[in-house]
């Protein structure tokens, strides 16, 4: 009787396919291969939902994607930076319109750029605070991004 069922169980085995990550026993119907890295079978639980690859190679896409804002994000701070240099250069050449020393810088003499410098130095203003919105969005994403990141992890 127990060599009926050691042969039932192991003719049962013999169906199953084996996870290549886990080593877990699955049926085919429930195993996948990965389109992308061509790995398989792999089991449910290394499937990612709504996603046809596994989940080392999402886990490998959203490193891209997380490195990619990083650089985006650094770019906007060094545009920021860019925008704080031309406020304070206006800021410089209103003040010493001000003072009288207009006469004194070439570029000041030009009548427009002195008669619409004030207005000119508000554009780096609002620029300044469009970028700071969008750096603050790109932090939230990059946060979103290192999130999936930390639970595709756990899945490989």
């Amino acid at each position: 009787m127990a060599k009926l069922e050691l042969r039932e169980d192991f003719a049962e085995k013999k169906d199953l396919s084996r996870c290549l990550v886990c080593d877990v026993y699955v049926h085919p119907e429930e195993s996948f291969v990965c389109p992308k890295c061509r790995k398989g079978p792999l089991c449910r639980k290394h499937r990612v939902p709504g996603r046809p690859e596994c989940a080392s190679c999402v886990f490998d896409l959203r490193r891209k994607e997380l490195a990619a804002l990083a650089g985006q994000e650094v770019s906007i701070q060094q545009f920021l930076h860019f925008l704080q240099f031309i406020f304070l250069l206006f800021a410089i050449f209103f003040v010493s319109l001000k003072f009288g020393l207009g006469e004194f810088i070439e570029i000041l003499r030009d009548p427009v750029l002195a008669k619409y410098l004030l207005y000119l130095g508000i554009v780096p203003i609002l620029g300044y605070i469009l970028f700071t919105v969008i750096l603050y969005n790109q932090r939230n994403k990059i946060a979103d991004a290192e999130m999936q990141i930390r639970k595709l992890d756990n899945r490989r």
